[in-house]
């Protein structure tokens, strides 16, 4: 991946995270969405403020993602990503380099490190399930949404998304309407419509989502 932004230290930084180098092996870093934000904000020379307001997301909140105080929404990492003009993967910490790309179940990503809502209180956990291809407009995760857990507020941003229920119940508000969905239900509804998700009071979801970013 390569950007507009006229920086041989900020493109070194992209390229290590991309699995650029020849493609070498290299060891996951291990820091939170935030820290890889503030990094890259600061690399292309943004300030905090000028970024919540080229991703159109609450300054308060955008400080306290890059303090580790809360964690981001999907919804927010996909605004954020086009403002800093990035692949959502760099924010997600993922690899990007190859032509396709093949997840195992004992390679998912570990759900811990990419959660929404706050450390004591996450309201739905990734999997993702996209890492390695360059270039891609598509992101798919497995989304673990724990019992009882409250709804984001809702989100809405480009794209288009479709959720594929893989056990437990779950309900999606969409606008003013809320659907219930079922282990083997799906939806498929544009981004720009706000909309949150949450599992229902009868215990941990799991849902397929894949969204297009465009």
């Amino acid at each position: 991946m390569r950007t507009q932004v006229k920086s041989e230290e900020y493109q070194n930084y992209l390229d290590d995270l991309a699995g650029y180098y020849g493609r070498q092996e290299k060891s996951e870093e291990k820091t939170f969405i935030g820290e890889r934000l503030r990094r890259i904000r600061e690399m292309q020379g943004i300030s905090l403020e000028k970024l919540a307001k080229l991703a159109g997301v609450d300054e308060r909140y955008l400080r306290e993602v890059e303090n580790v105080k809360v964690f981001p929404d999907l919804g927010s990492i996909i605004r954020l990503s086009k403002a800093l003009r990035v692949a959502t993967g760099i924010i997600l910490d993922e690899e990007s380099g190859y032509s396709y790309s093949v997840i195992r179940r004992e390679d998912r990503h570990d759900t811990q490190r990419t959660p929404s809502g706050t450390r004591e209180n996450p309201q739905y956990l990734y999997q993702s399930l996209s890492t390695g291809v360059v270039s891609r407009h598509m992101e798919s995760f497995i989304v673990t949404l724990p019992a009882g857990g409250a709804a984001d507020e809702l989100s809405s941003h480009e794209g288009e998304e479709f959720l594929f229920v893989l056990e437990g119940e779950v309900l999606i508000r969409l606008g003013k309407k809320e659907e219930t969905l079922k282990q083997g239900d799906s939806i498929y509804y544009l981004s720009a419509l706000p909309h949150s998700l949450k599992s229902s009071d009868k215990g941990q979801a799991q849902v397929l989502a894949v969204v297009y970013t465009g």
